[in-house]
């Protein structure tokens, strides 16, 4: 069994992370003066497992964690690396050392001062315990704080993505004063939390909602909402309809049916937003048992599977069908010899009767099932047909994300699911998705090929080496063929045109994506 120590935020991408881009109507830019006080309400289809967002990948969690705890740094809605704890950092020149300045003024909730100890012991304690966001510190020989304000980071090797990562996921910064020599997993503070953020925990009622006030006495930017509640409407028609009937201001932006969206966004009660980013939707195989060993069969499923039936079928051509093995935002990296199968469904019997397999009296060459958790159903449904016109009989099965997550992901209890979900703020991220240790490897898939050169793009001096590297790397991956990038993410988001400051708008559009992290709604205000 291999442990569980992945970001289940790339496996639920309706939370939207990123965004940019177009605004079609609504929006009245950054010339208003913000207005502070009321209650904003966010649905979510589930609710989180704990308070502490570094143990376990936990989605529900994550855009609450940034509104309740820090980083060192934070990553914007532009994939850019912004200050959070840390006022500022530099790095020596063999990019073997970091070294990062902490704010001097920020503070816990109880009052007592955030240091780099805390930081430190925020790390240390991931690594050691091997908490989700391990990987991040695999190049860190040492952590040093060197005074209260002053944190090294003393690396091994080199790590282009190092700085990103530590802004990213699973790196919020934890108390040691409330937390030392506890177990994070059982701990008191999992219900009852102590952050340095901008919202303190009111009230979480298990189920229903979890509420968040403003930290009025916050050392950064002082929020202008009163209070932040995140509602649980576990059924996606009934979130989108609570919306529409104002009962809630925000859904995730993937529970807008696509076939609504031309029509709302003739009038102008909406603010837009769109953004391509790198979040592919993937089918996956379980490699080490069942039909799927077989590279051919892989293959047969892969020349089966329409990707443009899916992105028109399921989103309306919004999510571009992808035909490659990373996502087409990192242009430079593609490599146009080394793409998937083309739609072949002719071609995908032959090669599963090569594999062996003979159609049965009803017509089937096997039998199979696709596990997924809400939100797939529409691309899963269009999967199963296209797998019926190719002699693989396909059972869905649609599980609660957590029954998946323990099933499925932890103890590869499956023969197909899907994944998604944003990778990483640079073409390394995908590495997640096919090394040995990638934390979002859902099939465990192995190639001591593909980790070496990984390991050698993580150390490169220039983009053209890693983007040389990520080509040899997809000519593996072509072989070898352990998952179906279907494709790629397009977030068309929708928002009242009373609210103000988000995090998704640019500053021109009012927002504060400049400055603020994915989900943190410092500077989020309401007009009306």
């Amino acid at each position: 069994m291999k442990k569980l120590t992945a970001f289940a935020l790339s496996c639920f991408m309706f939370l939207a992370l990123t965004a940019c881009g177009g605004n079609n109507g609504g929006n009245s830019g950054g010339n208003k003066t913000a207005k502070d006080g009321g209650t904003y309400i966010i649905a979510q289809q589930g609710e989180p497992a704990s308070m502490n967002p570094d143990t376990v990948s936990d989605d529900y969690l994550y855009p609450i964690a940034q509104n309740m705890f820090n980083r060192l740094v934070k990553l914007n809605n532009n994939y850019e690396v912004l200050p959070d704890l840390a006022t500022s950092w530099e790095s020596s020149d063999d990019a073997l050392t970091h070294t990062f300045h902490l704010n001097e003024k920020a503070k816990w909730w109880d009052g007592e001062a955030v240091t780099s100890e805390d930081v430190k012991y925020t790390f240390d304690t991931i690594v050691e315990k091997n908490y989700a966001n391990k990987s991040v510190f695999a190049n860190v020989k040492e952590i040093e704080a060197k005074d209260d304000l002053t944190l090294i980071f003393h690396m091994s090797a080199p790590d282009a993505s190092f700085l990103s990562n530590v802004a990213w996921y699973g790196t919020f910064i934890m108390p040691q004063h409330v937390l030392d020599g506890q177990d994070w997993q059982k701990s008191d503070f999992n219900q009852n939390p102590v952050g340095s953020g901008p919202f303190k925990l009111s009230k979480w009622n298990k189920g229903t909602d979890l509420r968040l006030v403003k930290n009025a006495e916050y050392w950064g930017d002082v929020a202008h909402l009163d209070e932040i509640v995140y509602t649980v409407i576990p059924d996606a028609n009934t979130a989108y309809q609570a919306w529409l009937n104002n009962e809630v201001d925000e859904i995730p932006s993937a529970l807008i049916p696509t076939s609504e969206i031309a029509s709302m966004q003739e009038n102008g009660d909406y603010n837009w937003v769109n953004q391509e980013w790198p979040s592919p939707y993937y089918m996956t195989f379980n490699l080490n048992e069942g039909p799927f060993k077989d590279v051919k069969v892989r293959k047969a499923i892969a020349m089966g599977v329409d990707r443009n039936e899916v992105s028109e079928k399921a989103f309306s051509g919004y999510k571009p069908a992808n035909d490659y093995f990373i996502t087409k935002i990192f242009t430079s990296s593609l490599n146009d010899n080394a793409k998937q199968p083309s739609y072949d469904p002719e071609g995908a019997m032959k090669l599963l009767e090569e594999a062996g397999y003979k159609k049965n009296k009803d017509g089937y060459y096997f039998e199979t099932k696709l596990t997924i958790f809400e939100g797939f159903e529409d691309a899963a449904n269009v999967l199963v047909a296209d797998l019926e016109k190719i002699g693989v009989k396909c059972t869905l099965s649609v599980v609660d994300y957590n029954v998946w997550q323990e099933n499925a992901w932890k103890n590869q209890e499956f023969e197909l699911t899907m994944v998604a979900g944003f990778q990483g703020p640079d073409v390394l991220g995908a590495g997640r998705r096919w090394t040995t240790d990638g934390v979002i490897n859902v099939n465990f898939y192995s190639n001591e090929k593909v980790d070496t050169l990984y390991k050698e793009a993580l150390a490169a001096a220039t983009q053209e080496e890693v983007d040389a590297k990520m080509k040899d790397i997809q000519a593996i991956l072509a072989e070898d063929l352990p998952l179906i990038l279907l494709v790629n993410y397009t977030d068309v988001c929708a928002y009242k045109s009373n609210v103000q400051g988000h995090p998704m708008y640019t500053d021109e559009q009012g927002g504060s994506r400049a400055k603020a992290g994915f989900n943190e709604m410092t500077y989020v205000w309401l007009d009306n």
